[in-house]
């Protein structure tokens, strides 16, 4: 009853000759703003009694206060949170004629409270060190590995031809391009470059960057294959 009272109070000093003439223009211009702005709800009401127009506002803005938490936030309480923002309602007082119009709107974040979102915290970047997986390599992949010049390359060979480990070897030019088979890669200055693997569909492995490789990559250069029984 008190802030009634004191509302109404307030809308009789708006009445006033001086607060009608200097206000009209602005609180029209509020108007027209907050119905453009989503985050406010309002409700208004035009009559000749001012009180009258305040009570018919009032009533409009509390239902669709009322509609608006339903649909939005069903399991609030909704007239606890009406209740509380009676204090937080707005009114704007313009003339129609001889008629009283008042104009009640209240933000929506003063109905239902919301809580200011955290500022980020900047994480620190920490790399993800994905787990590479070195291929084994068997210990006569190892063996080839170790021949570093030209010249270790035929005593190599002949001692698995002699062991009756060989299938077949030669010269790059005899190479099978689609049949597993190994290389020694070699400089003109009788260095073995590389040692390669070659599969079955015609990848290179290298056996000592442990990486995939091409004879092609290496130019003016010779190669000695072999296969394994």
């Amino acid at each position: 009853m008190k802030k009634l009272l004191l509302f109404g109070a307030f809308l009789l000093g708006c009445f006033s000759g001086q607060a009608q003439d200097t206000g009209s223009a602005d609180a029209l211009n509020d108007i027209n703003a907050i119905k453009r702005d989503t985050s406010f709800i309002y409700a208004e009401s035009t009559m000749k009694d001012a009180l009258e127009a305040q009570s018919g506002a009032q009533a409009i803005l509390e239902l669709k206060l009322y509609d608006w938490l339903r649909s939005n936030y069903p399991n609030e309480n909704a007239e606890a949170l009406v209740n509380n923002s009676k204090e937080k309602w707005f009114p704007l007082l313009t003339k129609r004629g001889k008629y009283n119009r008042i104009f009640v709107y209240v933000k929506k974040r003063d109905v239902v409270p919301i809580a200011e979102e955290p500022e980020p915290v900047e994480e620190e970047f920490v790399p993800i060190l994905e787990e590479v997986l070195v291929p084994e390599l068997t210990s006569d992949e190892e063996s080839m590995a170790a021949i570093v010049r030209f010249d270790d390359i035929e005593p190599y060979v002949k001692g698995l031809k002699n062991d009756g480990r060989i299938r077949a070897y030669g010269k790059y030019a005899s190479l099978p391009e689609d049949d597993p088979c190994y290389m020694f890669v070699y400089d003109k200055e009788g260095s073995v470059v590389a040692v390669l693997r070659q599969s079955e569909d015609g990848q290179h492995f290298n056996l000592r960057s442990l990486k995939e490789d091409n004879v092609r990559n290496y130019k003016n250069c010779g190669a000695i294959w072999l296969q394994f029984k």
